[in-house]
C-alpha cells in the first residue's frame, strides 16, 4: 500500500478529531465574523491548499452571500501592491506554514487592516504566529508528496467556520457525520478497479461549482502521480473551446455531484464521449438514461455542500493505483522530489 493511500485514509480520524474537539474555537471566530461583518473575504494559498480554499470561493458566498477573491501573492512580492482592507478577512492556508510570499502577502493584508485568519498543519509555524486567529489542520504528519490528508482537512476547517460563520445547524451536522461517510468513500476508491488511464494523453476533470473544488485538486494529483497532462474545467467552460481538441486520446473525469450542476456535467460528458473520449463518472448514483460510464460510487449523504470532500477521499485511493498501474510510484514522482515548496 501506498503511502498516498495510508495517510488518505488517516483522514477521517483525523476530521472527526477536528470537528468533535475544536467546536469552540470555531464558535467564537463565528461570532467574530458576524460582528467584524466583512464584505470581502480573500484568500492566498498555492498548489493543493489553494485548491482546498477554492471550496470557500464557493461554499462562503453561497452560506453568507459574501465574496471571495483570491489574492495572488504575486501582487505583494512582485508588484507591491498596496492593499486597502479594513474591516475584511483574509483567509491564509499553507500546509508548512512558512512559505516566503504567502507570509509575505499575509503581512501585507494584515498591514492594509484585513482581519487574518490562518490555517496550517504546523501549529509554531510563522503563519500561525502572525495571523490573527489560527486554525490548525490537525493532520498530524504528512510524509507524502503529494497531499491528501491536508487537503481534506483544510476543507473540513473550511466548512466548520463558515458553518458557524452562518449559524447553519444543517451544514453542522452534516460535518458530524461527515467522518462515517469518508470512511465509506475511501473504501470505494480502494476496491474500485484500475486501468482507466492506461493509454491516454490528456485528461480533463470537469464539474460545476463546488465540484469543482476537488477538480482542481483532482487534475493536479493525475499531473504528481501519473504524468498525464491533465486540466480542470467548468462543464460550462469546457464548451466555449476546449472540447474542440477532445479526441480518442482523452480521458475525462466528470464530477457530478448533487446541488452543483450535476446534469449539466452529466450531459457535457456524454458531449465529449461522443467525440471519442472515455469517460468515467464520480456520483453518487448511475446516470440515467444512454450514459453508459464507469462509475465511481459516492456514499450518499443529507448534506450535499459535504459531497466534494468525499469525492475527493474516494479519488485518492484509485489514483495511487492508477498510478502503479501505469508504472509509476505515487510517492515518488520524476522530478518533484520536496514535500514543502518555498516559494517566493
Amino acid at each position: 500500500m501506498s503511502l498516498m493511500i495510508k495517510e488518505a485514509e488517516e483522514a477521517a480520524q483525523k476530521i472527526e478529531a477536528l470537528v468533535m474537539g475544536q467546536g469552540p474555537l470555531y464558535r467564537k471566530l463565528g461570532a467574530r465574523l458576524r460582528e467584524l461583518a466583512p464584505t470581502v473575504v480573500g484568500t492566498l494559498a498555492r498548489g493543493s491548499s489553494d485548491h482546498a480554499v477554492s471550496y470557500a470561493s464557493y461554499l462562503i458566498p453561497q452560506c453568507t452571500g459574501r465574496v471571495v477573491a483570491s489574492l495572488p501573492p504575486s501582487l505583494t512580492t512582485v508588484l507591491s501592491t498596496k492593499f486597502y482592507l479594513k474591516g475584511q478577512v483574509v483567509l491564509t492556508v499553507s500546509q508548512s506554514g512558512s512559505s516566503p510570499d504567502i507570509l509575505a502577502s499575509m503581512k501585507a493584508a494584515r498591514d492594509a487592516g484585513a482581519f487574518c485568519i490562518g490555517i496550517s498543519n504546523e501549529n509554531d509555524s510563522p503563519l500561525a504566529k502572525n495571523c490573527d486567529v489560527f486554525l490548525g489542520m490537525n493532520a498530524g504528519k504528512e510524509l507524502g508528496l503529494a497531499a491528501t490528508k491536508t487537503v481534506l482537512c483544510t476543507q473540513v476547517a473550511l466548512a466548520m467556520w463558515t458553518a458557524e460563520w452562518a449559524e447553519d445547524s444543517k451544514l453542522l451536522q452534516g460535518l458530524k457525520e461527515l467522518p462515517a461517510a469518508l470512511c465509506r468513500a475511501f473504501q470505494i476508491g480502494l476496491k474500485a478497479p484500475a486501468g482507466f488511464l492506461k493509454g491516454a494523453q490528456n485528461v480533463y476533470v470537469i464539474s460545476r461549482a463546488l465540484g469543482m473544488t476537488a477538480a482542481y485538486e483532482m487534475a493536479l494529483k493525475i499531473k504528481e502521480t501519473c504524468g498525464l497532462h491533465a486540466e480542470a474545467f467548468s462543464s460550462a467552460e469546457v464548451r466555449h473551446g476546449p472540447k474542440e481538441i477532445v479526441n480518442s486520446n482523452y480521458r475525462v473525469i466528470a464530477i457530478a455531484l448533487p446541488g452543483s450542476g450535476r446534469e449539466d456535467v452529466l450531459k457535457a460528458a456524454q458531449e465529449l464521449a461522443e467525440q471519442g473520449a472515455k469517460v468515467l463518472v464520480i456520483s453518487p448514483e448511475m446516470p440515467s438514461g444512454k450514459l453508459a460510464m464507469p462509475l465511481l460510487t459516492l456514499p450518499n449523504i443529507d448534506e450535499a455542500r459535504l459531497y466534494p470532500i468525499l469525492a475527493l477521499q474516494a479519488f485518492y485511493p484509485w489514483i495511487s493505483a492508477e498510478a502503479l498501474g501505469l508504472g509509476r510510484d505515487p510517492d515518488r514522482p520524476r522530478v518533484l522530489t520536496q514535500k514543502v515548496v518555498h516559494t517566493i
